[in-house]
C-alpha cells in the first residue's frame, strides 16, 4: 500500500483474508461518484477491487434492476460490483469503459482479475512456486522483497526496433501484463488466462442509405461524448486542426447547450503549436506544422469556445521524461511530445479542471483512413471501382505510383519493401535499420529480426492488405497494451485524467461494423467523418487535406541543448553495457553533423529519422535503465 501510495494519495486501505492480502490506494476523484468510493469492497467470501470508470452508467443501473436515487450515491466500483455479483465472469462483457479489477475468493481459494478491452488501466502480475502477486504498477510487486527487480533485456531489445507485439511483456524480468479484453483466474493449482471479447464476433450492420450511417453515428456521437463528460467540473479539451480533436469539442459544446447535468462553466481548449525557434519545415509531404490557424477558425465559429495556444517556451524535449519514468516505471516510446503534453495538462489543473478530453482514437474509428482498401479491390478483382477511386485520390502522384504505392507495396512482402527503401534511401520503408539507435551486433545477438518475423511484425510498416487488417492493428496492437502504464502515470503526475470518446466501445463497434466504402468515396478520403461534420465545423477544417504534424518543432528544441545532450550521449557511450545496446559511432556522427535545419530527408540528413525519433527512445531506454539499476544519469 505504501509502494502504490505515490498514485493514490487520497485514500489507503488495504485488508487481510487468510492467505489473500488486498492492499488499495485512491487519488484525485474525476466524477462525483468517485467521492462515494472506499475499497477493499467486501464479498461473503473476500473482496472486490476496482480502478478506472464506467462509461452508461444508467444501462448498466437498468440491467442491474437498481433503483435510481440508490445507484446515484454508488461509486463506479460499487456498480461492477453488484454486476459481478450478478452475473459473475459474464459480466466483464457487459461492463463499458476503461477499468480492471480484481476479485479475491478466499473460501474457494480463487483470485480472480480481467481488464476491460479499451483504454483499461494497467495490471501487471508475478507467479512463483509459492506466490502469485498483481498490481496496477510494478512497484506495488517489488514491495515483496521475494520478487527481484530486473529489466528484461529482451524487451529492451524488442522496445528499440518498435516491436510490442508479445503484448504481456513488461520491461521487467517475470513481471508480466494482463492483456486487455481478458480476465484471469488463479487458483493454488494453475492461472488461467481468457479472452471475452472478439471484434471479430461482430455482425456487420448494413443500412439502406448512405446518409443512415451518418445518422447512426451522431447519435452513438451524442451519447459517448456525454458520457465521456461525465466529471466534478467542465472538462477541457485538446483541439488541433485534424478531424478527430475538432469534432469531440463541437459534441462537448453541443452538450453543454443541450444541459449536461451538473456542468455549468464553459468548455475550454487548448492547441499545441510550435515555438518561436521553429524554423518553419514540417516533416511529411502536406503535413500541417502549425495547426492553429484551422483553429482560431473554429473558435470564431463558437465564439463561446475559449482556445489557449500551448508553444510550452523554453520547455526542452526532455522536460519531465524522469518525473515519467519514476511513475510509469518504463521507457517512452519517444520525447517529442512529453514536454507539450505535459504543459496542456498543467493548465488544464490551473483551470481548476481535471478531466481532458481528446479524440486520439479517430484514426481507427470515425475518421479511418480507407486508402487500405486498395489491396482488397485488387485480390476481389473489383478492378474498375479500384481504378476510380486511385484516380481520384487528392494526391500528386502519377497513375502509376498510385498502383506502386497503394496496390502492389501493400501485396509485396516486408523485405521485399525494405530493399526498395534501402536502395530508394528512403528510411522509412527501410525497416528499423533507418530509424532505430540499435547496436547491430546487438540486435543480432538478442535476435530481434527472427522474433519479429515470428511475431508478425513488419517493422517497415508497408504491408497491410485490408481495412480490417488495418483497424485491428491500431486498435489490439502492442504499444497501445504498454502505454496503459504511462496513461496512468501521467493521470498520477498532473492529477488530470484523459478521456477519449471516439475510442468507446460503442463508436469502435460501429465503425469496425460498416461497409469500407462508407470510409471513402472516389475523391473524398475520411468520407464518414467529414459527412458528419459538414455544417458543424469550419471549411478550414472538415475540407482540409493535409494532417498535422505534431512536434514540428523538436529540431529547434534539441538544438537549443545540443551540447548537454550530447554529454549525457558521451558519458552513455563510456559504459560499456550502454555501449553494447546502441549504435555509437552512427549516433556521434549524427551529433557531429547535426543540421541547421529541420531535415526532412535523406537529402538533409543521412539519418534524419534517426535524429528524429531514435535518438529520443535511446535516451528514454538508457534513463530507464538507470534508473531500475539506481545509477545517476
Amino acid at each position: 500500500m505504501s509502494a502504490l501510495r505515490v498514485h493514490g494519495e487520497r485514500k489507503q486501505q488495504n485488508a487481510r483474508f487468510g492467505n489473500f492480502a488486498a492492499a488499495w490506494t485512491q487519488g484525485t476523484p474525476y466524477t462525483p461518484e468517485d467521492l462515494f468510493d472506499h475499497q477493499p469492497m467486501s464479498l461473503p467470501s473476500g473482496s472486490f477491487l476496482f480502478v478506472g470508470r464506467l462509461d452508461y452508467r444508467d444501462d448498466l443501473v437498468r440491467a442491474l434492476g437498481l433503483e435510481t436515487a440508490t445507484a446515484a450515491k454508488m461509486a463506479d466500483s460499487g456498480l461492477a460490483m453488484a454486476a459481478w455479483e450478478k452475473w459473475g465472469t459474464d459480466s466483464f462483457d457487459r461492463l463499458e469503459g476503461g477499468w480492471s479489477l480484481i476479485v479475491i475468493d478466499a473460501e474457494n481459494q480463487r483470485l480472480t482479475a480481467a481488464r476491460s478491452p479499451f483504454h483499461a488501466p494497467p495490471l501487471v502480475y508475478h507467479e512463483s512456486r509459492d506466490r502469485f502477486a498483481i498490481s496496477s504498477f510494478p512497484r506495488g510487486l517489488f514491495a515483496l522483497p521475494t520478487i527481484p527487480r530486473m529489466v528484461d533485456e529482451e524487451r529492451v531489445a524488442d522496445a528499440l526496433i518498435l516491436n510490442f507485439e508479445f503484448k504481456e511483456k513488461t520491461y521487467f524480468k517475470d513481471v508480466f501484463s494482463l492483456p486487455s479484453g481478458h480476465w484471469m483466474e488463479v487458483t493454488r493449482d494453475a492461472s488461467t488466462i481468457t479472452g471475452f471479447y472478439d471484434v471479430d464476433r461482430l455482425e456487420p450492420i448494413r443500412f439502406a442509405r448512405d446518409e443512415d450511417y451518418v445518422e447512426a453515428l451522431d447519435a452513438l456521437m451524442q451519447d459517448s461524448v456525454a458520457t465521456s463528460m461525465r466529471a466534478l467540473k467542465t472538462p477541457a479539451c485538446t483541439v488541433s486542426a485534424g478531424l478527430d480533436s475538432s469534432t469531440v469539442a463541437v459534441y462537448a459544446l453541443e452538450a453543454l447547450e443541450r444541459g449536461v447535468p451538473g456542468l455549468t462553466d464553459p468548455l475550454i481548449g487548448f492547441t499545441h503549436v510550435p515555438g518561436k525557434d521553429w524554423d518553419g519545415r514540417t516533416y511529411g509531404k502536406g503535413r500541417l506544422g502549425d495547426e492553429s490557424g484551422p483553429v482560431k477558425a473554429l473558435a470564431a465559429m463558437y465564439p463561446h469556445f475559449d482556445v489557449t495556444f500551448v508553444a510550452s517556451e523554453g520547455l526542452p524535449l526532455d522536460h519531465g521524461l524522469d518525473e515519467v519514468i519514476r511513475l510509469s516505471e518504463m521507457p517512452p516510446f519517444g520525447w517529442n511530445n512529453l514536454h507539450w503534453g505535459a504543459e496542456i495538462q498543467r493548465l488544464t489543473k490551473e483551470t481548476g479542471r481535471n478531466v481532458l478530453l481528446g479524440g486520439g482514437s479517430g484514426n481507427r474509428t470515425i475518421s479511418f483512413s480507407n486508402r487500405y482498401i486498395f489491396p482488397k479491390l485488387f485480390k476481389e478483382r473489383r478492378w474498375g471501382e479500384l481504378h476510380r477511386m486511385l484516380r481520384a485520390l487528392n494526391i500528386e502522384q502519377g497513375i502509376a505510383k498510385r498502383y506502386y504505392r497503394f496496390v502492389a507495396q501493400p501485396l509485396f512482402p516486408a523485405s521485399v519493401n525494405k530493399l526498395i527503401g534501402r536502395v530508394r534511401r528512403d528510411q522509412s520503408m527501410a525497416g528499423y535499420s533507418g530509424y532505430s539507435a540499435i547496436n547491430p551486433d546487438y540486435a543480432a545477438e538478442m535476435r530481434v529480426g527472427e522474433r519479429a518475423q515470428e511475431m508478425g511484425w513488419d517493422d517497415s510498416f508497408s504491408t497491410m492488405r485490408s481495412p480490417q487488417e488495418m483497424r485491428k492493428r491500431m486498435s489490439f496492437n502492442g504499444n497501445r497494451e504498454q502505454n496503459a502504464l504511462m496513461r496512468a502515470a501521467m493521470q498520477s503526475s498532473s492529477g488530470v485524467q484523459s478521456r477519449d470518446p471516439l475510442g468507446c466501445r460503442r463508436i469502435t463497434e460501429f465503425c469496425f461494423a460498416i461497409p469500407d466504402e462508407q470510409y471513402m468515396t472516389p475523391g473524398v478520403d475520411r468520407w464518414l467523418v467529414r459527412r458528419l461534420m459538414k455544417d458543424r465545423l469550419p471549411r478550414e477544417i472538415v475540407n482540409f487535406q493535409q494532417r498535422g504534424r505534431q512536434s514540428a518543432d523538436w529540431h529547434a528544441r534539441f538544438t537549443q541543448n545540443l551540447d548537454r545532450h550530447r554529454e549525457e550521449f558521451e558519458a552513455m557511450a563510456h559504459d560499456p553495457d550502454m555501449a553494447e545496446r546502441f549504435d555509437i559511432p552512427r549516433i556521434r556522427r549524427v551529433f557531429d553533423t547535426w543540421p541547421d535545419k529541420t531535415p526532412l530527408d535523406a537529402n538533409d540528413h543521412p539519418d534524419y529519422l534517426l535524429a528524429m525519433v531514435g535518438m529520443g527512445r535511446m535516451f528514454g531506454i538508457k534513463r530507464f535503465i538507470n534508473w531500475v539499476e539506481g545509477r545517476n544519469r
